[in-house]
C-alpha cells in the first residue's frame, strides 16, 4: 500500500475514534464526513493502480529537493 493512500485511511480513523468520543453531535457529525472523504480518496488512489502518487498530488512539497 502506498504512503499516501495509508495515511488517508490513518486519517480517517483518526476522524472516527474522535467522533465517536465527542458529545456535540454536529462536531462529531463533520469528523464522520470527513472520515469518508478520507476513505473515498484512498480507494481512488487504489482504483489507479499506481504505487507512487501523481504529480499534482499534495504529497510532493514546493521547494522540496529531490535526492
Amino acid at each position: 500500500m502506498n504512503i499516501e493512500k495509508r495515511a488517508l485511511l490513518d486519517h480517517a480513523e483518526r476522524c472516527r475514534r474522535v467522533a465517536n468520543d465527542l458529545t456535540h453531535s454536529k462536531a462529531a457529525q463533520r469528523l464522520r464526513a470527513m472520515a469518508e472523504e478520507y476513505q473515498a480518496r484512498a480507494a481512488r488512489l487504489g482504483d489507479e493502480g499506481g504505487s507512487y502518487p501523481g504529480p499534482n498530488s499534495r504529497g510532493h512539497l514546493e521547494g522540496e529537493v529531490e535526492g
